[in-house]
């Protein structure tokens, strides 16, 4: 039988030297919450359970509420969602049981006119004042939604995590034609009988909207500093508040629960850590995954922190990127699964080089190819075969390889690994990931994008620097060599 995990509040306390437990200090050591369960936040990677910061989840059981509904089954879901899952996992942290499924999207609205920045890669835009960043490899797009398709006076449902500054989307939908309700949160600057006016997460002033006829209202009298939902509805041309109603600042509610959150890094001040907007601490015995890490912590990077509730702080025990610190685009050799989620990828790297790669619950699968015969955005290890074309971001711990996320593509354009330079001979060979490429004057050599002699480069190498090898051909020969000084 399965033992699941139950940290204690006071070993916390103990190992961290942060006090008692429970909310806001005081309290003694029978307020411990060695019976509860853990809550994890964030996005969803994958079904069949439900996959949810690497882990599996046993969805047998669970209740659902989706937008404020009551809903039987996952079918309400879809990749990319930010959920709140309430239930157990195991000691290993790769499966659990869900009890409760929650998921409220973050915005609902047209993108404003003269917002939307668009490029190749990353488009910025507005709804209703709130700033939303959309990326076309990190976000997921359905219901008829698009990264080419994103256009002023589109009406969208969007899920991500606030970064300081935008919801960076992770995904995007298209709302239903004729829809004319939309939701927008942030705290209450102005209320009265007239209309309501918000501050967004982003600074912006939203509204004031004037209130319906018939509105519902399940707020205090006086709301004004608490972070509310609005719902809006178009009347012809005016938005109305037809609903509103306070809600959390972040996707937690018991305080004393061990948490699994997953976000985008903010740093307000010296080591004023938050993620999603929940405020975390650091400790001597906080693990870091990589190790590198450990006093690198820099805003923007997407991490996932495991620790306990201790009054309004989250107290880090492990901290893990979510972001890959190395990228390799290459053809699969071979396969070894010991499930659709965790197994051993071989990539093809030519010239009879090999690289092994660990995928586990915790990768993010996308599926860009026409592989994707079921429609669903992504993929899994029995769908890989060998000859598909990756692409990789991974992290290195311990000397092993890890997939933060891959995507399959129909065809890449060559093989390319960038990655930190482990060791090399001038004019003759670099070593990366533990693998040795040959390579000559006839490669093209760059740093900082300007073309330099393979002297100059060569001279300007050190140990630990970032390296981007290309192999145009696939046939194992290095064309291209880059350093980003």
């Amino acid at each position: 039988m399965t033992r699941y995990k139950k940290i204690s509040c006071l070993m916390v306390a103990i190992a961290t030297g942060l006090g008692s437990c429970g909310g806001g200090g005081g309290g003694d050591s029978s307020s411990s919450n060695s019976d509860s369960s853990v809550t994890t936040v964030g996005k969803i990677d994958g079904f069949g359970s439900v996959y949810v910061n690497g882990i599996e989840f046993d969805t047998s059981q669970t209740s659902y509420e989706v937008d404020g509904e009551q809903e039987f089954d996952d079918s309400a879901l879809g990749l990319g969602m930010v959920v709140r899952v309430e239930g157990q996992v195991s000691e290993d942290g790769m499966t659990g049981i869900a009890e409760h499924i929650e998921y409220d999207d973050d915005l609902e609205g047209p993108i404003d006119n003269g917002s939307l920045v668009r490029g190749d890669t990353v488009t910025t835009f507005t709804i209703l004042g709130m700033a939303v960043q959309a990326d076309i490899n990190e976000t997921v797009f359905d219901d008829g939604a698009s990264y080419q398709s994103l256009a002023e006076g589109q009406e969208l449902e969007v899920s991500g995590y606030f970064d300081g500054s935008q919801i960076v989307a992770s995904r995007i939908e298209l709302q239903s034609d004729g829809e004319d309700d939309f939701e927008i949160k942030g705290t209450v600057a102005s209320y009265d009988e007239n209309g309501i006016a918000l501050v967004l997460q982003n600074g912006s002033i939203a509204g004031p909207y004037p209130l319906s006829d018939q509105v519902e209202l399940e707020i205090p009298e006086d709301p004004v500093g608490l972070f509310v939902e609005v719902e809006l509805r178009d009347r012809g041309g005016i938005l109305e508040a037809v609903h509103i109603e306070t809600e959390d600042s972040d996707r937690l509610e018991d305080r004393d629960e061990d948490i699994s959150l997953e976000g985008i890094l903010v740093v307000s001040g010296d080591q004023v850590y938050s993620l999603d907007g929940v405020e975390f601490v650091v400790s001597p015995t906080t693990v870091y995954k990589p190790s590198s890490l450990e006093g690198g912590l820099t805003a923007g990077m997407r991490l996932e922190v495991e620790g306990h509730m201790q009054g309004e702080l989250l107290v880090a025990e492990k901290v893990e990127s979510e972001g890959g610190e190395i990228e390799i685009e290459a053809a699969v050799g071979s396969v070894t699964a010991s499930d659709e989620k965790n197994g051993t990828v071989t990539l093809d790297l030519g010239g009879g080089r090999t690289l092994m790669v660990q995928f586990n619950n915790a990768t993010y699968y996308k599926d860009d190819s026409d592989s994707d015969l079921d429609d669903d955005d992504s993929f899994n290890l029995s769908e890989l075969m060998s000859g598909d074309f990756i692409e990789i971001e991974a992290i290195q711990s311990a000397g092993e390889l890890t997939a933060v996320k891959a995507n399959r593509e129909d065809e890449l354009s060559e093989t390319e690994i960038e990655a930190p330079l482990e060791a090399y001979a001038s004019g003759a060979s670099v070593t990366l990931l533990g693998v040795t490429f040959p390579v000559d004057s006839s490669a093209e050599y760059e740093i900082d994008d300007d073309s330099v002699s393979m002297e100059q480069f060569f001279s300007e190498l050190s140990v630990g620097s970032t390296i981007k090898l290309k192999d145009e051909n696939f046939d194992g020969t290095i064309d291209k060599v880059e350093l980003d000084d």
